[in-house]
């Protein structure tokens, strides 16, 4: 909010500012309590074991093997690192632009053939760097998962289906939000496919629905296995 140009926060915002909280503290509140009554329960993973959680001894203590299901999910560390390096990538010419501009910038402009405005790479490097840590996290709980419990039917299908649309998703976002910012959207189609304008959500509101999805996607394969 800013006063001095009328912007003054709004009851929605205060309401909704409320309730995210609110739910993130009754989220916490749930996580410890099933982990609580989890660690009641006989032959819990996380205590007692000969095997520590190491990518190492998931793989071969005790299996000698590598799952198709756990295989399937290397792509999603892949696609971390890849997303990792856009966000470095971004930051730099975010802070070049910031200043006035620099050698990054300069090679972007001759290699690309054109500018990338300051507001484009600063979504990018906000809403990116909170996806390559997601890609990452989704990546290590389904490798963990047949460690816990038997592997389902359909299983490696669905992990392919949820990187599938991950990786859409993060197109969508990553070229939405610049043909949003630069103008080459109606103001309509921005909204949808380009940018909202939230600050650590810029995408558009179409790849913002599908990340939902893909959250939803995610509990559904960890939910069917445990």
């Amino acid at each position: 909010p800013d006063p001095l140009v009328g912007n003054t926060p709004t009851f929605e915002t205060y309401l909704w500012s409320f309730i995210s909280i609110f739910v993130l503290f009754c989220g916490t509140m749930l996580v410890l309590y099933v982990y609580g009554e989890m660690k009641t329960l006989p032959g819990e993973p996380f205590n007692g074991r000969d095997w520590s959680l190491t990518t190492v001894d998931l793989e071969n203590k005790g299996d000698a093997y590598v799952r198709p299901t756990q295989r399937a999910t290397y792509k999603f560390f892949a696609f971390a690192v890849i997303l990792f390096l856009v966000q470095v990538l971004a930051g730099i010419l975010s802070a070049e632009d910031f200043v006035g501009g620099g050698p990054g910038s300069a090679l972007a402009t001759t290699v690309l053939g054109f500018t990338i405005p300051f507001t484009v790479t600063r979504g990018w490097h906000t809403i990116v760097q909170i996806y390559w840590f997601f890609m990452a996290w989704v990546g290590y709980t389904l490798f963990f998962l047949p460690r816990i419990s038997k592997v389902p039917n359909g299983q490696r299908f669905l992990i392919n289906l949820l990187f599938a649309l991950c990786v859409l998703v993060g197109a969508g976002a990553l070229f939405g939000i610049y043909l949003g910012h630069t103008g080459y959207m109606t103001d309509d189609m921005a909204y949808w496919f380009g940018s909202q304008g939230w600050g650590f959500l810029e995408l558009g509101r179409f790849w913002h629905i599908l990340m939902l999805a893909s959250f939803c996607l995610w509990v559904y394969i960890i939910f069917r296995a445990v």
